[in-house]
This record gives C-alpha cells, structure tokens and sequence, in this order.
C-alpha cells in the first residue's frame, strides 16, 4: 500500500508539472502514459522551434485592457501588425502588441477587412521585423505546418487537412442538380432539378445521368463537387449527359451556390464548443486553408511557416475541435493591396454579450517568458529518472 501511494504521489507530482506544457491528452490514459505523450511532445516543440524561430521577431502578442486576446503579424516597415478584428473590435482603442524580447508599442486601427476578419494596426513605440511573405503556391493536403510565436516557443503544428478553398457557399460554384443512385455504368444519375442553378436553364431532367463536367469524367456526387471547386460563379462549361440511353451535351452557366436551411446555429456552436474555446468569428471566410492545427482562439492572428521556414499564411480562427483555418499568403497579400474599413464602420461581432474586463492599459505578463519551454522539459526529464528510481526501489522492497 505504501508503495503504490508514494508512486503516486510522484507521479501526480510530475504531472503537475508536466501540465504545463502544451499538449493534448489522449482519453483514459494512465498517468505514467499521459507524461510520456507529454514528454513527447516536449521533444516535437523542441524540433519543430528552429522552423517556428524563423517568424518570431515578425509575432507579436496582441492585447486589449490588460488581457492577452490575439497574436499578431508584423507587416510594412515593421510599425503595422495583422490581427483578429473580432479579438479587439468591441475595445479597439485600448490595444497594446508584445514582442518576444517584451518590447511594447500602442496600436490604433487603420482600417479593418470584415470578409476576412482582420484589422490592420498602426504601432506607436517599438518597431519590428515585418514578415517576408512566400511566393510560392498555396501548400497542398497533407503538408506539415507550424505556427510561430513571439518568443522562442512554437504555439502549435498540424497538417493541411483541405487544400486552399473557397468557404462562403454563396461563392462557390452551383449547377442545381440532386443525385440519387439506381444506374449501373458510367456517370451519375440526376435524381431531381434546382430552378436556382443552371442546370434548369440548360434544360437538364430528372432521370439524365451525367457523364462529364467541363471535360471531366463524372461518376459520383464526390467528383461533381471537386469538378465544381474549380470553378467560379458565371463561368459556362460543358455538360455531357446521358438521356433515354442517346448523349447530348449542353452548356450550362454555374450560378452562386443559394443558401440553404441550416443545422440550428445555437446547437451547432454549442456542439462545437465542446472541444474547447473557439474563435469569436471562426467561418465564413471566402477562401482559406484548413489544418488539423490545434490553437487557442487568443492563438490566432499569427504567421505559418511550412518546414523550410516559408511564411505560407496566417491562421485566422479556430473553429471547432479538429478545425483552424489559415489565410493563405496570396490572399494576405491582396488584402494589404486594398483600403479597409474604418473601424467606427466596422462592424463588431458579438462576444455572447460580455465586456473583455478593463486591468489597466499595459500588458502585465508575456505569455511565456523565453527559455519557459527548455526548463520545463529539464523537469519532466528529472521527474522521469525519479520514477525510474523509484521503480527500481519498489521492485527491491517487494524482494
């Protein structure tokens, strides 16, 4: 009984401090187990931190009356940062950015760009290193990516779970058409017509089947929609269709895809939720990358960098449990082509009707002071050999 006791306190002891390192427990884990999927990713983070390093002096910590809300990007001369104009919105004219070496500047919003929910800040004190966005395409499905910190601790990774889409449903391309299955053969059989689309137009019937899109073979509702993804709204292209066993091809225009009962809004965000906090504004971007990303809503506003240290995007929400998008260099870049909005304009998405709580106008803290994350990994390796020792002094009492 004794035995098992003092194993157990050391390694709640361990845990306790293992618990500060960020990562994400697996279910029914025993604790010895839990502190080596802690351990482990101690060591990632420490793999992972020389490609992270690479934008750090272009992240800052965005902050909002005393809390810390948002990350932010560094842009232009060093003297504007990008960040989530949901984060900042409902008190943008108390903002302070952090840097990782804890210089701080006051920022003021020159204007805000609502469709991707982001506000372009003017710094007041320190200067930074602006970031040096990629020129090369967006990454593909499963590339691996970090996002970078204001110090010397990566605040996540992940995979690129969907390649670089249009989101908005209205600006994704429509022809109208329900499938059903009872065909055998190539294509896929039309199960119903949707006057909103183009299909109806073109003079497509329920019972055609559809052979080819655009020069596309068709045979499921999963290559319709990939055929479709690559076009655009008010593009005409080339139906192929298979009628009373005869082919006739037609042209159809695709229209904006209409909008369509949704899922209750308050249970789907409730049911979201239940994998942790989520972004205020976490969808209905028009175009972004989709990652498998772990962050925290005040996590996002910050560069991605792929392994080589490119500068892909910056992550822009979290939005449910196994979701955070990113936009995409190229659309970042376009954005900063454009004139915001003034922020008296602008509008400012709710937060569940609560005030960020007022704490004064300067940052208290940094989030992680650097060199937090080696120190906290010399101490799982001290508490590991200590439970290495104890075994080995519990099997010789039980001798």
């Amino acid at each position: 009984m004794m035995k098992n006791s003092m194993k157990s306190l050391l390694i709640f002891a361990a845990m306790a401090v293992s618990s500060l390192l960020p990562a994400q427990d697996v279910p029914l884990q025993r604790p010895d187990e839990r502190l080596e999927t802690r351990r482990q990713s101690a060591e990632v983070f420490d793999a992972i931190r020389p490609v992270a390093r690479k934008a750090s002096a272009s992240t800052v910590w965005v902050w909002v009356k005393g809390r810390q809300v948002a990350i932010g990007t560094v842009v232009g001369d060093g003297s504007q940062v990008l960040t989530k104009w949901s984060e900042i919105g409902i008190n943008y004219d108390s903002i302070q950015v952090v840097g990782g070496d804890g210089r701080d500047a006051t920022a003021t919003v020159l204007g805000v760009y609502q469709d991707e929910d982001i506000a372009l800040l003017q710094l007041d004190g320190a200067q930074f290193t602006p970031v040096t966005w990629s020129e090369q395409e967006s990454p593909p499905v499963g590339r691996f990516l970090v996002a970078a910190g204001p110090d010397d601790n990566p605040l996540g990774f992940g995979v690129v779970a969907v390649a670089e889409r249009v989101l908005r449903e209205t600006d994704q391309a429509f022809i109208g058409v329900e499938l059903g299955e009872g065909h055998d053969g190539a294509g896929v059989l039309i199960r119903g017509v949707d006057e909103r689309g183009g299909a109806d137009e073109a003079g497509v019937l329920a019972g055609d089947v559809i052979l080819e899109l655009g020069g596309k073979e068709i045979n499921s509702a999963f290559e319709l929609r990939g055929a479709l993804l690559s076009h655009e709204p008010g593009e005409i292209l080339p139906l192929k269709l298979l009628r009373n066993g005869k082919e006739l091809e037609v042209q159809v225009e695709l229209f904006g895809r209409p909008e369509f009962p949704q899922f209750p809004q308050a249970r789907l965000n409730a049911m979201r939720a239940m994998g942790g906090p989520l972004s205020v504004v976490g969808t209905g971007f028009p175009t972004v990358i989709q990652t498998d990303m772990e962050l925290k809503p005040n996590r996002c506003g910050g560069p991605i960098v792929d392994l080589q240290g490119n500068v892909i995007g910056m992550s822009i929400s979290r939005t449910d449990r196994t979701r955070s998008f990113i936009l995409s260099a190229s659309v970042v870049r376009s954005i900063l082509g454009q004139e915001g909005t003034s922020p008296e304009l602008a509008e400012v998405p709710k937060r569940g009707g609560r005030q960020l709580a007022g704490g004064g106008n300067r940052p208290r803290a940094v989030p992680m002071n650097p060199g937090s994350a080696d120190r906290l990994r010399q101490h799982l390796e001290e508490m590991q050999t200590l439970l290495q020792r104890m075994d080995r002094e519990m099997a010789e009492i039980g001798e």
